[in-house]
Parts: C-alpha cells; structure tokens; sequence
C-alpha cells in the first residue's frame, strides 16, 4: 500500500506562490515552472490518488487552474513582472519607480502575494471591467453588516441543503451498496425528478465557498486591513446568466 502525494501537493503549491516573484531573472521562474511540471507529473502518476474520486477532482482542479493562469500572467498580457500594477502602488507618494521588479524586498512579497492568490485580479490596472460584480461602497460599517448577515444567510442555506439531501432517499447509503457513489444514487431516480437534486447539490456546493468568502471578508476588512471596494460579492448576477458563455463570464464570476 503506497501513500498520498501529500508533500508533492504542498510543495507544488509552495512553488505557485513563489513563481510570480517580481524578477526580471527569467532563469528563475524557469527553475520553478520545471519543478512544478515535475511535481505535478508525480501527482497525477501517483496510483493512490487517483484511486479516490474527491482526491482526482483536487488535484486536476488545483494543478489545471494554477497552470492557466501562469500561463495568462506570462503571455496574454504585457511582459511580466513590471506590466502587472496595483492601483495602490500606481497612486503611492514619494516612491522613486513604481515597477514590481524595483520594489523592496518586502514589498514583493505582498506583490507576489496578491497576484499569486487574485485571480479575479481586483485593485490591479489591469483587473476586469465589466465581468467582476460591482465593487462595493467604502463604507466599512455598511459593509461588514452586511457581509455579516450573507454569512447567517449562507451558513442557514447550507445547513437545510445538507440536511434535505442527506433526507433523501437516491442519497440514502443504506439503499445502495457501499462502494456507490451520488452518480449511481442519482441514476435510479426518474430523470424528471433529478432536477430539484441537482438543484440541491449545486446549491450545497456554492453555498460552502460564499461562507469561507464571507468570513476572510469579515477578517480582513474588519480589521482594517483592506478596503471594502476590493471585496466585490463572489458571485454576479444571475439576470445576467441567460447564455452558457454569460453564465461563465458573468454570473459565476
């Protein structure tokens, strides 16, 4: 019985934070791109993890989207690190160069941070116009009410969406045999009744991501330590979901 690639996962991610550090020294960024190539090889051959569905599901999510958005930062913008700019540091007082590769060594930690960790690329000059929610007004006491009460709302919303499932009788594990899984629970249930759990599942699988949302907003701007118009809601608006492509581009956004 071998193991799980559990120190092939954190070092791999270890690496993605590390890769945007703002250097004009390309060699850099190949060393880290190779080992990441590497480990994700080890990952993916590893016979364990792909033995587990939720463990698949993980890894090909968080190899695949880190890889992309490398790739975005790297070629489908301007050259990196000094094109990438925050609108704080654009309107900085007193510094001599605002490019990302001149900052202190400090400071390119955050930097390297920031953009390693924002993909929706909210508070930089090049962040999206008119795919990201609006952002919200500076009033932090108007924002944490009601970032306050989206996580009550949230965390009730899971709770039911949990229960009602967990209630049913397609996800009773009693009924099936131990190694089905809610695909198989799914395929007895006629195909016109699916629809609500569909429904349910996906509502049981947004909700836990608006909660963690909701609480690192909480955190950050409760204590001070970013602004509340650098929070937008996770989500857009679902009036704007009436095409696949507005669905992807605008609602879940």
């Amino acid at each position: 019985m071998g193991r799980y690639p559990w120190t092939e996962y954190i070092l791999f991610e270890v690496l993605y934070t590390i890769f945007p550090y703002p250097t004009r020294h390309h060699i850099y960024r190949v060393v880290i791109l190779t080992a990441m190539i590497y480990l994700a090889a080890k990952i993916y051959l590893t016979q364990e993890a792909s033995d587990s569905l939720w463990l698949q599901y993980a890894a090909g999510f968080m190899v695949a989207t880190h890889f992309i958005f490398i790739a975005y930062l790297l070629f489908a913008e301007g050259p990196f690190p000094d094109h990438w700019r925050r609108i704080r540091d654009e309107t900085d007082v007193g510094g001599l160069d605002k490019l990302p590769s001149n900052f202190p060594f400090t400071k390119k930690l955050w930097w390297m941070f920031d953009i390693g960790w924002g993909a929706r690329m909210i508070g930089w000059v090049q962040g999206p116009r008119n795919l990201v929610p609006p952002h919200p007004p500076p009033s932090r006491r108007t924002f944490l009410q009601k970032a306050f009460v989206k996580l009550v709302m949230h965390t009730v919303i899971a709770d039911l969406s949990t229960s009602l499932l967990a209630l049913s009788p397609p996800f009773d594990h009693r009924l099936h045999d131990p190694t089905d899984g809610p695909e198989t629970y799914l395929a007895a249930v006629p195909l016109l009744q699916r629809v609500p759990y569909v429904v349910g599942w996906a509502i049981r699988t947004a909700t836990p991501i608006c909660i963690r949302y909701d609480a690192i907003v909480l955190l950050c701007v409760g204590l001070g330590h970013s602004s509340p118009t650098l929070w937008p809601y996770i989500w857009g608006s679902w009036g704007d979901a009436y095409t696949v492509r507005r669905l992807w581009g605008y609602a879940n956004s």
